[in-house]
């Protein structure tokens, strides 16, 4: 049965991918030529990536590589400069193959390599967070530290060693960021302050509590002796760093945030795979936005035709339970999303371990609720975290129930496919079987928040909460959320948008309070293309249906469970994917000019 689609369904086409599908070789008429061209790309594969890995230590621990897991990266202005110099040769190298010599699935990967190598380019030649951003530098210390400490990927002693290796290093990150910081917005070095300060509380409390619930007391104590002058110096260090982005960064912070329009489009081509003008963006969130609010209209009405959809919307979004309920009604419905997915056939789960759900740790309180997973090369730890930020006890009455209005009962239902089930979490089991190790490291946020964000709409389409018009509504909020995140970005960074009338724009869009509607924007201007989320959604909504049509006309029928896992099992850019499902239409489907289904009558 043909489910509701999404309001706006604008055809992309034009302008997702980056020109006319590559042309490969066949088996029957490759030359040798063409067969030393796989070799070489299979070498560079290899080579690329181990250099990565190296260049980028942390995210490595976090894929689980852990053959660098006692450094931090060389955040110094000389390391910077040797990495930006190497990539330049990388990808000079890559352009001496000739992409047509390869076979379908390692020309895809070709071009992830390719737009991999170009987005770490303009970062550090022309974004340039290193030299702007001090929120990069606490990052790279705290997710340092949580990587070694959240798994139990080796025995404790182990990476204990490593911890304290990565301790040690982490002087050289701060040295950096006092070299390189210049031109730095007020906005980011006071959320730095903040973050660093939150650092030294994960270091000195979180950390500590974590490591002798893992058998830091059983160790040796030579160890842990060495353990403890280790983890005084490193915090006495944190503290520092985190005084000096308060009382010397802070006061002279005056730079700019904005990327402008052509950095803009160029970062979400190289990172997203898709070639959209700032102003066709726009044009498409426009539209969007008009026609799901034109459907919460619809929904409200169902609840009570007399009054205005913002006071039912606000009547959903004031029903959230208390903070001592937070994680256990998180927990319920994480068990009855499993439940759906099971007994509908939505996707396959390749296993059925769930993750732990807990309070998010400290250091990592800017959002809302996160997955934290294993990475797709790890064998040993597995274990995954669904992280619900709950109120801050220091906060003010209003700001702590203005908090809580996220999590709404309907939109924690929504929040918790989303990151669980079966969002994040089933995609990370589908990850780790992904045919390529490209495909496993170079995943763009377009598939990773789009497939979650997608997933919230294609349960509810499905049947989840069996046709409460509130679960609609809390899912069209986190539709019109990640809208309202696309509009932010793109008008901050792209149209020179004040960050106060992108707040205000950012609560009209979405329903949302001024406080968390703030902090949504203030996320925009250090995260300008999280308009991924529902870019992704709507491409996969869109090959999806285009699926549908391609198999009908071949006489086969569609199957959501089929699309889902094929999909899934591809970990390819979303106009890739559409080049690997449907090889002999992915061209002409680029050339339509777009189209606005409308909703099924037979969902709500």
């Amino acid at each position: 049965m043909r489910r509701a689609l999404i309001p706006v369904l604008l055809v992309l086409a034009a302008h997702a991918g980056c020109g006319a599908p590559v042309r490969h070789a066949t088996e029957s008429t490759r030359p040798a030529r063409a067969r030393d061209s796989r070799g070489r790309f299979a070498e560079f594969s290899r080579d690329y990536l181990q250099w990565y890995f190296a260049e980028h230590p942390v995210r490595a621990t976090g894929l689980g590589i852990h053959t660098h897991d006692s450094d931090l990266p060389d955040m110094s202005r000389a390391g910077i400069e040797l990495r930006r110099s190497e990539a330049r040769d990388w990808l000079e190298k890559l352009e001496k193959i000739d992409p047509a010599d390869l076979d379908l699935d390692a020309s895809f990967d070709y071009r992830i390599l390719d737009h991999a190598i170009r987005a770490e380019l303009l970062e550090l030649e022309e974004t340039q967070s290193w030299k702007h951003n001090p929120m990069i530098y606490n990052r790279a210390i705290a997710d340092g530290i949580a990587s070694l400490v959240e798994r139990d990927f080796a025995p404790l002693d182990r990476r204990l060693e490593r911890l304290m290796e990565r301790l040690d290093a982490l002087q050289g990150v701060i040295d950096a960021a006092r070299q390189n910081l210049d031109g730095v917005p007020k906005l980011w070095a006071e959320l730095a302050t903040r973050s660093a300060q939150g650092t030294v509380l994960f270091l000195d409390d979180e950390v500590s509590a974590a490591l002798v619930e893992q058998g830091l007391d059983d160790l040796d104590p030579l160890l842990r002796q060495r353990w403890s002058h280790s983890h005084a110096r490193a915090v006495s260090r944190l503290e520092r760093f985190a005084t000096w982005l308060e009382r010397e960064l802070c006061p002279v912070a005056d730079g700019d945030f904005r990327l402008g329009r052509d950095l803009f489009e160029r970062k979400l081509l190289y990172e997203e795979h898709v070639s959209l003008s700032a102003e066709e963006l726009r044009g498409m969130n426009e539209a969007a936005i008009l026609a799901y609010q034109d459907w919460v209209a619809r929904e409200a009405a169902r609840v009570d035709p007399t009054r205005a959809p913002a006071e039912i919307m606000a009547e959903v979004t004031n029903n959230y339970p208390a903070p001592q309920e937070l994680i256990s009604t998180a927990r319920r419905f994480v068990e009855e999303a499993h439940r759906f997915v099971e007994d509908r056939g939505i996707v396959t789960l390749p296993t059925r371990d769930m993750p732990i759900i807990r309070p998010t740790p400290e250091f990592a309180r800017s959002g809302f609720a996160s997955m934290s997973t294993p990475g797709p090369f790890e064998t040993r730890a597995t274990e995954a975290y669904y992280n619900i930020t709950n109120v801050d006890p220091s906060w003010s009455r209003r700001l702590q129930s203005e908090h809580l209005t996220y999590f709404n009962y309907a939109g924690l239902m929504g929040i918790s496919v989303h990151e669980v089930m079966p969002g994040h979490y089933v995609h990370l089991l589908w990850r780790q079987r992904l045919p390529t190790d490209v495909r496993k490291v170079f995943m763009p946020a377009s598939v990773v928040e789009g497939w979650a964000h997608y997933s919230e709409q294609m349960m509810v389409d499905e049947g989840l909460g069996d046709g409460d018009p509130s679960v609609r509504l809390g899912q069209l909020r986190r539709a019109l959320q990640r809208h309202a995140r696309w509009h932010v970005g793109l008008g901050m960074h792209a149209f020179d948008e004040p960050l106060g009338e992108a707040a205000v724009r950012f609560q009209e869009i979405a329903y949302f309070a001024e406080f968390p509607a703030l902090r949504e924007t203030q996320r925009g201007t250090y995260n300008p293309t999280y308009l991924y989320y529902a870019l992704g959604r709507m491409e996969i909504l869109r090959l999806r249906e285009d699926y549908r049509a391609y198999l009908e006309t071949r006489g086969q029928e569609f199957s959501l469970r089929e699309f889902h896992d094929r999909f899934l099992s591809l970990g390819l850019p979303i106009s890739l994917a559409r080049e690997a499902m449907m090889p002999d239409a992915a061209h002409s489907s680029h050339s339509g000019s777009g189209s606005t289904p409308k909703p099924s009558a037979s969902r709500s």
